[in-house]
């Protein structure tokens, strides 16, 4: 007990007959706060109080540097100061004193946080790029603008309850923030080992964004992202090979009356024309060396019925996947 008491008074007091005046103060305090039988028992102070006064003298020495803290909200910091004059002059009862100074706790904590969230990410540069039609896309740094990016559109970015805020610190993913003038419209989670976008939510956290072909093909251009594993890029027309320039929409491989192929890098883009005004469906295949993968946001999960129905997609799904020769020495 002794040792936190004189912790503070070192604090606050400069000369030694000061320091024991404050010293006999504060014991004064305590000793009138375990009056109350309901915190002694048999063998005198019950430890768990005990506990608690340990910890409220070493927040008050704490609170001697909050006064001081710049990067506090100025409250906070003349809060902090009051508390320690309070301290010093024994205004108050000891128990006024502990319940005062654990809310002061709460709130320099919640200030803590705050500023830490404020911090860019190491390794994640500050981003915007701009899009055609007045659309702009932002690179979300910090963890403070993933989560207001959060509250903003009403997803669970808004705190780390599903893990975002640490994916964003550990470098697992990027997130973006998709801007009409002002007005977040959309946001994206990016994994970075695989390049390819995992997310992607508007206003009413409903994956099925709509945004348009110009804008979701420029964002996968200028980011060098893989859009075709979700909905709102490949479904509007904006897959991968037209987003890299290996493939253009007006020219296909391949196409007949309801279907057209394009070819990337063993990479296979379909359309096929929608039925009973049904519209347009989409679908991406990659060649994994032993099989063609569709993509989570391809209409279709496999090629086989379509190769039978239409052998040159066959064929042509037969080149893409051969291995390029070595050239010889």
């Amino acid at each position: 007990m002794n040792l936190p008491i004189k912790q503070f008074t070192r604090r606050v007091e400069q000369t030694p007959q000061a320091r024991r005046r404050l010293e006999r103060r504060l014991l004064q305090l305590i000793d009138k706060y375990f009056e109350d039988p309901d915190r002694r028992d048999g063998r005198g102070r019950k430890s768990r109080f005990l506990r608690k006064v340990e910890k409220a003298l070493r927040q008050l020495t704490h609170a001697t540097g909050w006064q001081r803290w710049e990067d506090l909200d100025p409250n906070v910091r003349q809060e902090a100061k009051a508390l320690v004059r309070t301290a010093c002059h024994g205004q108050e009862s000891f128990e006024a004193l502990m319940n005062r100074v654990s809310a002061l706790r709460g709130r320099v904590n919640r200030a803590g946080h705050v500023r830490k969230a404020r911090q860019p990410i190491e390794g994640c540069d500050a981003l915007r790029e701009k899009l055609p039609q007045g659309f702009a896309v932002e690179r979300l740094h910090t963890v403070g603008r993933l989560a207001k990016a959060g509250r903003q559109l009403g997803n669970c970015a808004k705190n780390n309850g599903y893990g975002l805020h640490d994916k964003l610190r550990q470098r697992e993913s990027d997130f973006y923030l998709v801007l009409r003038g002002d007005d977040a419209v959309a946001m994206f989670e990016a994994d970075l080992e695989s390049g390819k976008i995992t997310e992607f939510r508007d206003k009413r956290n409903d994956d099925e964004v709509e945004l348009p072909r110009c804008v979701l093909l420029d964002l996968q251009r200028c980011l060098a992202l893989d859009g075709d594993e979700v909905w709102a890029c490949l479904q509007q027309g904006a897959a991968s090979v037209f987003a890299t320039g290996s493939g253009e929409i007006d020219n296909p491989d391949w196409f007949c009356k309801n279907v057209k192929v394009w070819c990337g890098a063993r990479r296979l883009v379909i359309w096929e024309r929608g039925k009973r005004r049904r519209p347009d469906q989409w679908s991406s295949f990659k060649w994994e060396g032993a099989n063609w993968v569709a993509t989570d946001a391809s209409s279709r999960t496999r090629l086989d019925a379509l190769m039978t129905r239409h052998p040159s997609i066959a064929k042509l799904a037969h080149g893409v996947a051969k291995p390029r020769a070595r050239p010889k020495t």
